[in-house]
């Protein structure tokens, strides 16, 4: 059995158990199998496509997109399960002695890494598909992940701003369980903002933080020529799966 990318295991439990979920490796060291398999079926039974069978066509796309994403989720916790009790090697982190020496401003190139493993079928954030790639190794994914999350303003307190929400609307929002979506998810499914509202929200905050690939340009780990070259590579990665998967993915950034 494969090992897995510690980050895919993370976004699965936050898809399994809520995105407010405090996901770290002392959560996943007290995982069971009962509670994997009661949160399954209690978001299954929430979000079921058959649930909106006489829906409009954009909610059960949606629903449908949704479902397949929980069931991608629970199937990749099930996987670090049997890993976990066969005691075998879980992660595909690599070690700091498997990295390219460093040459110049830039530390690598098509001779200088291999991937980690195959790129897998369904769309990714540039972070993950560098790391994929093999040319950012995990701790670096995460310093720059953390980096990026300092400084993007949360949704709800621009929503507060431009007066779309208050603060009781954004506590709402947040207390409200049982589904493995994210803030911007629940307020439309609370109808406390549109789907327009959430999209604006996003893309707002999204110019409000610097690009993972600016990121890593600074730090010496790209080129910008390379940078541009790589940002090609994943538009034409995404393009070909976005189709199967655009329920979860209208959030991710580079």
């Amino acid at each position: 059995m494969s090992q897995l990318c510690e980050t895919e295991v993370y976004r699965a439990c936050r898809t399994l158990f809520g995105s407010e979920m405090q996901v770290n490796r002392n959560f996943l060291s007290y995982l069971q199998p009962s509670g994997v398999r009661s949160a399954y079926r209690r978001q299954a039974k929430e979000i079921h496509p058959d649930r909106f069978a006489v829906a409009a066509a954009d909610i059960k796309k949606k629903h449908h997109h949704l479902f397949q994403d929980l069931n991608q989720a629970h199937q990749t916790i099930q996987r670090f399960l049997k890993l976990r009790q066969s005691n075998k090697p879980v992660w595909t982190t690599p070690t700091a002695t498997q990295r390219p020496a460093a040459s110049g401003p830039w530390r690598h190139n098509s001779r200088d890494h291999q991937p980690h493993h195959s790129l897998p079928p369904y769309p990714l954030q540039f972070g993950l598909f560098l790391y994929y790639l093999g040319i950012v190794t995990f701790k670096e994914l995460i310093s720059a992940i953390t980096f990026q999350r300092r400084q993007r303003p949360q949704i709800g307190e621009i929503a507060k701003r431009w007066g779309w929400l208050n603060d009781h609307h954004v506590r709402q929002i947040i207390a409200h369980r049982g589904k493995p979506l994210r803030f911007g998810e629940k307020a439309e499914q609370l109808g406390l903002l549109t789907s327009v509202q959430v999209r604006t929200l996003l893309y707002h905050q999204r110019t409000r933080q610097q690009q993972l690939g600016e990121y890593f340009v600074e730090q010496g780990l790209l080129d910008s020529n390379r940078l541009q070259d790589l940002l090609r590579q994943l538009a034409e990665h995404n393009r070909k799966y976005r189709k199967d998967f655009s329920g979860q993915y209208y959030y991710h950034h580079a």
